[in-house]
């Protein structure tokens, strides 16, 4: 998984910590990570400064969009469907793919457990939708019309967060993917990482790393796997229009507890967010066409 020399890979992540899933490959491909949130979750708390000592003794280089938004921030914009927000970001990653000359693409997946992890993915194949275009659209410019154009090569895998991390998140259990196997000491370094980093984060972060742990056991960690990303509206979108996912669960018990006003329900919110985002690709690529 090592990257040409003259090509780059990026690592697109809805909040810190989720680097720690792809901890061995992060340091094996030294990608330019982007983190949408500070984490700051719903109690404002942000938790970037961990992330950001993992990423540099890791020797990656972090990114333009770097932990400049706050969950609640997000959220509100999801409730009012307002997407100037999701347009700017999935604009910015596309300008640093073409920039950087990006040919691999790793996002946070869609588990529908968390609203930014969503959207995280579905920010990415955008930008890289509307990267391939732009290339597309230059070698119309450029390039002898009679001759056959080959399009330029993007990437776009995913890595589950909440799910097993040795299974994709779609329903095809043959979904392309790429194996990263860790050294002893690389798999060692990684779950003292994880259990450091829940330790100073706490709470709900803690819980879930516990639940890692024992739902899937340590050994599940010392191997990474990079998941083919799903095309637009196919799973796991299908899925989450048939079934709550759980953060609408989650947000409904809030609602009665009286600690949130409003539940993000996907097909309300998110699902409209991510055929804005599909139409936007299919703008550019009308405009390669041209």
């Amino acid at each position: 998984m090592r990257s040409a020399p003259e090509r780059r890979s990026l690592l697109v992540i809805g909040h810190p910590g989720h680097e720690l899933r792809v901890y061995g490959w992060v340091g094996q491909v030294r990608p330019i990570v982007c983190i949408l949130t500070d984490g700051s979750g719903s109690d404002g708390t942000p938790r970037l400064d961990k992330t950001l000592e993992i990423l540099h003794e890791l020797g990656a280089e972090i990114g333009p969009l770097c932990g400049e938004l706050s969950d609640r921030r997000i959220y509100e914009k999801i409730l009012r469907h307002e997407y100037d927000l999701f347009d700017n970001l999935c604009e910015r990653l596309a300008r640093l793919i073409i920039a950087q000359d990006i040919d691999l693409v790793v996002s946070d997946a869609i588990e529908g457990y968390n609203p930014v992890h969503d959207l995280c993915e579905a920010l990415a194949r955008t930008a890289v939708g509307i990267a391939r275009n732009a290339s597309d659209a230059d070698n119309n410019e450029n390039t002898d019309k009679t001759r056959t154009r080959k399009p330029r090569s993007i990437r776009h895998y995913t890595i589950p967060l909440m799910n097993d991390p040795r299974r994709p998140t779609t329903d095809s259990m043959e979904a392309a993917h790429h194996t990263i196997e860790l050294t002893p000491l690389r798999f060692k370094q990684k779950l003292e990482a994880m259990r450091s980093y829940a330790m100073s984060a706490g709470g709900i972060l803690q819980e879930e790393v516990g639940d890692a742990f024992h739902n899937f056991g340590e050994q599940a960690f010392a191997r990474e796997y990079l998941f083919a990303a799903a095309a637009p509206g196919q799973e796991p979108e299908r899925r989450f229009s048939r079934q709550k996912p759980f953060y609408e669960t989650y947000g409904e018990q809030k609602v009665a507890a009286g600690r949130y006003q409003s539940v993000i329900r996907f097909g309300e919110h998110i699902l409209p967010i991510m055929n804005h985002l599909r139409n936007k690709v299919s703008d550019t690529r009308a405009e390669a066409q041209g």
